[in-house]
């Protein structure tokens, strides 16, 4: 990982001065061996080795194929996994394996006084669990294959008063954690869901992908005609427009309720064969909520094989700032919208929509209309409105207005700014403030095609269907015959 990714996360998480440890490199099954247990047998049938409760477990060393760890209880009698230090933990998963520890049963003794442990997978490569309880008793597990029975059943010997050239056949869920990895024990939820965070604010929301132009999203309070305060987004590049709120919220969403398929490391200090999966990075987002920043940056793909020994894209590697000392794989599926969103899928189709009490005039041209109005009042107590300087219906003026506010951002304007110049000019609308602000002109051209460019103070920036235009010239003249306008079109 390169120094600047690296600094870009630990800045975003405020991280403390973490003590080095030994790096793990391994990958999480994602097979999980606590799930479909099957039923038990009744009580007087099984062979017990422990029984004990969980909480009565001290320790656990843990050694396998895949290295050596311990889980321990701390001393406010939770378990953890010193080699985990600096990740979040599954505390159930934890839970579990310590209950199975603590109430290991064999169904059945398969045979006694065994020499060739080999041939049921038992010689000294057997992955070993030796657990220790709270009065000092040990108990410890080697843990061999699967039987050759249709149930899942594994052979173990367990060495306890004198057992310990005994094979057993045990239910393989009570056994399988010990040929886990200590990062069976990492969680995989990286973020809390928005729901579960207080539903926050988000202030802000940057987003760099490989081979695109930044996108950056701010929050813009504004005040409704009740003036109370509606937070809304406006995407401010690659262009500026209003983000819509339904379309919207699953991108600004995008780092919250974030579950990984896998943890791949934990440790202070990457290796470089870990590293340099971020040296490009696919998408760096980060979000901001009350001046914290949280940063998600994804790496390479990760690819897995199937039946076939091909290899099959699976995933990406990732890494947030909440957890500086871990990296994950996230599915695909998980990143879809973040990685293959644009514009026009989250900009708001009502590209321009001042409140009507900022508004001092509003000035509406057309090949056959000409109507110039000014707007006074503050509120609905006194607001009047005019129509070349004479007064005229407050609701009938505000249907027009709701109307021009109706012009729709269909699609983004791609053509070159010099296309318009040979454009018909099918409207004109023009907005004075009232707080002296510079005004606003927004144009409809005709560009072929049943559709029209929207310029916005002289900048093609949208496309809308012709029809909005069409509408506008039949509406105008029922206002001026004293009959309701047509919203739709």
């Amino acid at each position: 990982m390169s120094k600047k990714i690296k600094s870009l996360i630990i800045s975003a998480a405020g991280l403390m001065v973490l003590v080095a440890l030994t790096v793990i490199i391994m990958i999480v099954q994602r097979e999980d061996p606590l799930d479909n247990i099957p039923p038990e047998p009744e009580p007087d049938t099984r062979i017990h080795f422990a029984q004990f409760t969980p909480e009565e477990v001290v320790s656990i060393s843990v050694k396998n194929e895949q290295g050596e760890y311990t889980i321990e209880r701390r001393g406010d009698d939770v378990l953890s996994v010193p080699a985990l230090y600096g990740a979040h933990l599954n505390y159930s998963r934890l839970h579990n394996s310590a209950r199975y520890a603590s109430e290991l049963w064999a169904r059945e003794i398969v045979a006694e006084n065994v020499e060739a442990l080999y041939q049921y997978g038992l010689e000294d490569t057997a992955a070993i669990g030796l657990i220790t309880f709270a009065n000092g008793e040990t108990l410890e597990i080697y843990v061999g294959d699967k039987t050759p029975t249709p149930e899942d059943m594994t052979y173990v010997r367990v060495i306890r008063d004198g057992s310990k050239d005994t094979v057993y056949a045990v239910w393989s869920y009570l056994v399988d954690w010990i040929k886990e990895s200590p990062l069976f024990y990492a969680s995989l939820d990286v973020t809390i869901s928005f729901m579960d965070a207080g539903w926050p604010r988000i202030d802000r929301f940057v987003i760099d992908r490989a081979g695109h132009e930044q996108y950056v999203i701010e929050l813009i309070p504004r005040l409704d005609e009740e003036e109370v305060i509606i937070n809304s987004h406006r995407l401010l590049a690659p262009v500026e427009v209003e983000v819509d709120h339904n379309k919207g919220d699953w991108l600004t969403h995008g780092l919250f309720g974030l579950t990984a398929e896998e943890v791949v490391f934990v440790g202070r200090e990457l290796p470089g064969n870990i590293a340099n999966l971020f040296d490009e990075a696919e998408l760096i987002a980060t979000v901001t909520l009350n001046g914290r920043e949280s940063t998600l940056i994804i790496g390479d793909r990760y690819f897995t094989q199937d039946e076939d020994g091909e290899e099959v894209f699976a995933g990406y590697y990732g890494v947030h700032s909440d957890h500086p000392d871990v990296v994950f794989i996230f599915s695909r599926q998980t990143l879809h919208n973040l990685l293959t969103f644009d514009v026009e899928s989250i900009m708001a189709s009502m590209f321009h929509r001042p409140l009507i009490y900022t508004v001092s005039e509003l000035i509406i041209e057309t090949p056959l209309h000409f109507l110039n109005f000014t707007l006074t009042g503050e509120d609905r107590n006194d607001e009047a409105y005019y129509l070349n300087g004479e007064r005229t219906d407050t609701n009938a003026f505000k249907d027009v207005y709701i109307y021009a506010l109706m012009a729709s951002a269909e699609t983004l304007f791609k053509g070159e700014a010099e296309d318009i110049y040979d454009m018909q000019l099918l409207a004109r609308y023009t907005y004075k403030y009232r707080d002296d602000s510079p005004e606003t002109v927004i144009e409809f051209f005709d560009s072929g095609d049943m559709r029209s460019v929207i310029a916005i103070n002289g900048e093609p920036r949208f496309t809308t269907r012709i029809g909005y235009l069409t509408r506008l010239e039949q509406n105008l003249e029922l206002y001026i015959n004293n009959e309701a306008i047509i919203n739709s079109w």
